[in-house]
């Protein structure tokens, strides 16, 4: 007996829905099954040499569960095939009508960088390749959100974290993704401390570049060194996102930082206890 050929899911997207049926009809044909229900599937669903989705596959369908005339019941083998075609077409319109479904996907597994404000693109770069590397996933940039001048506090002359998490968290174009990082450029506070390097909530999280700068402290300027500061706690503020509280370990990157000797001791790797959750 011929096999029904068998589509991979490229394969379907790469066709148009009513192609796939044809070729179905095609070797169903070919089997020299006839069936009151395929015909009237076909029948119905069939103009100008085009088959109907719904016709054809609520023929495929009657088809599977139908005896053949005269030759007994259709084996188990032919009724399964026929079934998993029309689940099949039945069960993905969105994925073969949606060409972006899969990017979505995709999306979801992903962390986005989001320039908060005038941000340096090698900065975002960089972060990219080396927090994909830390975390094992892909890192995409955003496209910027305007200067925070709401978080603006005039009296400490800093920006409130909290503020612009917040503002992350409510722009929509985010949420296809697993995580966002917000970078911004601006002293950060929280009413409770001086400052803060940055802050986090379970999907988003906020960091601050203008202290992890040796200028900020009339210092020489040390490019290699302020890229490592960013990526420590860039690495510290995501691990807040997946879960992870402060670690005592002062070698873990989840050590709070109470100052930049902090964060340039730790490091930006997790140690064994914050590792592997």
């Amino acid at each position: 007996m011929k096999r029904l050929r068998w589509w991979p899911i490229q394969a379907i997207k790469a066709k148009r829905p009513r192609e796939i049926l044809c070729s179905a009809a095609e070797e169903l044909k070919s089997l020299k099954f006839r069936s009151a229900g395929l015909n009237k599937g076909l029948e119905t669903g069939q103009q100008k040499d085009s088959l109907s989705l719904k016709g054809a596959t609520e023929g495929l369908i009657r088809f599977s569960t139908m005896k053949r005339q005269g030759n007994g019941i259709i084996s188990n083998r032919v009724k399964r095939t026929l079934l998993a075609l029309g689940i099949l077409l039945v069960g993905f319109p969105f994925l073969l009508s949606n060409p972006s479904y899969p990017e979505k996907r995709i999306h979801k597994m992903s962390i986005l960088l989001v320039p908060v404000g005038e941000i340096d693109k090698k900065v975002i770069e960089r972060l990219q390749v080396d927090l994909g590397k830390i975390f094992n996933k892909q890192v995409e940039a955003g496209q910027g959100m305007p200067h925070p001048d709401y978080a603006y506090n005039k009296k400490r002359n800093q920006y409130l974290s909290t503020a612009i998490l917040k503002t992350l968290m409510e722009q929509k174009e985010y949420m296809a993704y697993e995580k966002v990082l917000g970078i911004v450029d601006r002293d950060l506070y929280v009413p409770e401390l001086n400052f803060v390097f940055g802050e986090a909530g379970q999907k988003a999280a906020v960091i601050s570049l203008t202290r992890l700068r040796q200028e900020f402290y009339r210092l020489p300027q040390d490019q290699t060194l302020f890229h490592k500061r960013a990526l420590t706690e860039a690495v510290h503020e995501l691990g807040h996102t997946y879960g992870l509280g402060h670690c005592r370990n002062p070698q873990c990157v989840m050590f709070f930082s109470n100052s930049l000797m902090d964060t340039d001791r730790k490091g930006s790797e997790f140690c064994l206890e914050c590792s592997p959750r």
